[in-house]
């Protein structure tokens, strides 16, 4: 229940900053793309549980945020790279309010360059998320 809240809780954060979420292994990312802009997230990874009935489950995330960069120069990707960024960020701080989630911790954003052939630019966001049962 708890891997179904986060995915559920990711994706209306990605949703409202106007992404068209999908769920599925990071191996059909490139194939998969309907529309600019994306968000990809791979199924989360259980890494630890604490207490029986009431207690945390961690898992470990990751989030691309992918645009269409074809046709833009230098500056106007690196301006776009930075907004991406920071919505990464804020969907994170954003999910760390969230009543099921204990804590979001260890983010890391790294800007990937050309993640298919249609030239989109994209960042990955990693964190660990503990969840509430």
């Amino acid at each position: 229940m708890n891997r179904t809240l986060l995915c559920s809780a990711i994706e209306g954060l990605v949703s409202k900053c106007g992404y068209n979420f999908q769920l599925s292994d990071k191996a059909y990312y490139p194939t998969t793309v309907c529309r600019y802009p994306v968000a990809f997230m791979s199924q989360p990874k259980f890494k630890s549980l604490e207490g029986r009935k009431h207690g945390r489950i961690t898992y470990s995330t990751s989030l691309i945020l992918a645009k269409n960069g074809a046709k833009m120069n230098s500056e106007e990707r690196n301006a776009t790279l930075a907004t991406m960024e920071e919505q990464a960020m804020n969907i994170f701080v954003e999910l760390s309010q969230n009543e099921h989630v204990a804590v979001v911790e260890n983010l890391t954003i790294v800007a990937h360059g050309d993640i298919d052939e249609h030239g989109a630019i994209s960042i990955e966001a990693q964190a660990q998320v503990t969840t509430i049962f």
